[in-house]
């Protein structure tokens, strides 16, 4: 059954090397305040390479709920062919900031590391050719989905997700040859997406706070409705 998520995106991506980069790390820090509005909703940050995506996340969900605070609050998760492996629930709360380190080691097995801890490693293999381009590509993602249709809406309602600011730094990619390259705004381009197509999108259509300093190494979204 087709899933249609109601989503909104960032993505960063080197430019040089595109296809063939082994790995993606960087610092976030989470916002120091959000608006999860309804069961199901969530916000993403997240490296991919070869089939994963790897990073921190937070839910609209109980297992999310802090006891300590009554909100709902983050933790890692690796997600992939191998299925869906996460830390601890509520490890990290607002406005935390956790590093995350994702790479293909040189035996192809891949590799997930939070805050210079492995949290994770794959059983199999996965080579450069192992996905389609968009899979293969190294690179990070921040992802916010308020609901999801199992058919396409002819409409969709007001968005109602929201976030302070989420910046990522720190960010660098492992090139074909081994090494950890800056990123910068010279080898690496960041944009803006947004699902479901076919049906029109209400005002904001994407993330309406964006800070693009890329030059240094920096790039950062929110959210406000």
């Amino acid at each position: 059954m087709p899933s249609y998520e109601y989503a909104k995106f960032a993505k960063i991506y080197p430019t040089t090397g595109r296809y063939t980069n082994q790995g993606f790390q960087a610092r976030v820090t989470l916002p120091s305040s959000k608006s999860l509005p309804q069961g199901g909703s969530y916000i993403n940050t997240y490296c991919g390479m070869a089939g994963f995506e790897c990073g921190v996340s937070v839910k609209y969900a109980p297992e999310f709920k802090d006891s300590r605070t009554g909100t709902y609050q983050w933790h890692w998760f690796a997600n992939g062919p191998e299925g869906l492996h996460d830390g601890p629930m509520c490890e990290y709360r607002d406005g935390d900031s956790v590093h995350i380190k994702l790479l293909r080691l040189d035996n192809e097995h891949v590799q997930f590391i939070v805050n210079g801890t492995t949290v994770y490693t794959s059983k199999g293999t996965y080579g450069t050719s192992t996905y389609s381009i968009d899979g293969t590509c190294a690179r990070y993602i921040i992802g916010a989905e308020y609901t999801r249709y199992s058919s396409l809406p002819s409409s969709l309602p007001n968005w109602k997700l929201s976030f302070s600011r989420l910046q990522i730094s720190e960010m660098m990619f492992k090139n074909a040859a081994g090494s950890w390259i800056n990123v910068n705004s010279g080898n690496a381009v960041a944009s803006l997406a947004h699902t479901p197509s076919g049906v029109s999108t209400p005002s904001p259509v994407d993330f309406n706070g964006v800070s693009n300093e890329l030059a240094n190494g920096r790039y950062a979204v929110s959210m406000s409705v």
